[in-house]
């Protein structure tokens, strides 16, 4: 039976690896984020803590400490609770992005205005544009403004709010806009849904629209394989978390779960296919090396592409012996 609290292999070592003791110098306050960090160890201790924090974060940070570190360094500059943060963010195109209410909280509460930012529309329809101002602290009686495009000239419409309050997200969109215009400094390296496009189409970016098969087709393949060698994958697995490895797809991605449907055959195993060979440069070099999308999607591709990693890792621990 599982549990939703339950670490996985790769969380249980980086559980290990924290260290209690620099922890008993944090801090805690009812301002600042919630917690006051006094150096860096405790910071990269945090991280370490947010990533084995299993439901305590969204899916995407669980076993990630470079994504939790990314995370607490820019909650700890916007003087933010990290959870808070973490817990507003996701990965679109390899990159975290940001949601756009918490956008505009950080707008909020670092840009130099006084009050909050005003919002009216004019027109209707997709010709309806969004005008955002607000004073400037440091002189109330000059106004820094943006009014939008036409709603229908608006491109990329990521966010759903697009479509179920088209209003609200109007108001996101222009006061992002408002902010990078009158105070660059304030959203510097941040990102919203709508301001992430997806990559240009083309064969490194292609996407295998087969149906998955049924999870079982997984396992079976992981249970003919030797002990020893979903040992070695497994570290490997965990060094790419703290490296950030050197595949294509970026070590912050997971294989998607499959629905648990059916009862597929294990896929067959062919030392001569692409995923096969892809596979064993990668474990011959150390990495997961060419490691795309559309492989982890395919059971077939996958079980091809780790069984030739792990045969390649076998081979390097005989040349060891």
């Amino acid at each position: 039976m599982s549990h939703a609290l339950e670490l996985t292999q790769t969380e249980r070592k980086i559980a290990e690896r924290i260290d209690p003791s620099s922890m008993d110098g944090l801090t805690v306050s009812s301002s600042a984020g919630g917690i006051v960090f006094a150096n860096a160890a405790e910071v990269m201790n945090y991280a370490k803590m947010m990533a084995v924090a299993n439901s305590g974060v969204r899916k995407h940070l669980r076993g990630n400490v470079g994504a939790c570190l990314a995370i607490v360094t820019q909650a700890v500059e916007w003087g933010m609770s990290a959870y808070a943060v973490a817990n507003k963010s996701y990965f679109f195109n390899d990159q975290i992005a940001f949601e756009s209410q918490l956008v505009q909280a950080v707008i909020l509460k670092r840009a130099p205005i006084k009050g909050r930012i005003k919002f009216e529309f004019t027109g209707e329809g997709e010709k309806r544009k969004c005008r955002a101002w607000a004073r400037l602290a440091d002189d109330p009686e000059e106004i820094a403004e943006y009014i939008s495009p036409e709603f229908g000239k608006i491109t990329p419409k990521n966010s759903p709010l697009w479509k179920s309050d088209p209003d609200q997200q109007h108001c996101y969109y222009a006061g992002r806009a408002l902010c990078r215009r009158h105070f660059p400094d304030v959203l510097l390296g941040v990102y919203g849904e709508d301001e992430l496009t997806p990559p240009p189409p083309g064969p490194d970016n292609a996407r295998d629209v087969t149906p998955a098969k049924g999870l079982n087709a997984k396992l079976d393949a992981l249970a003919a394989r030797p002990k020893s060698q979903i040992d070695h994958a497994e570290d490997a697995e965990f060094s790419e978390a703290f490296t950030g490895g050197d595949h294509e797809t970026g070590a912050n991605e997971t294989v998607p779960e499959s629905d648990g449907g059916g009862d597929d055959p294990a896929p067959d195993i062919d030392p001569q296919s692409a995923a096969y060979k892809l596979g064993h440069d990668g474990g011959m070099k150390g990495f997961r090396k060419g490691l795309t999308a559309a492989i982890k999607e395919d059971p077939a591709q996958l079980a091809n592409y780790e069984a030739g990693y792990s045969a390649a890792l076998h081979e390097k621990n005989r040349e060891d012996d």
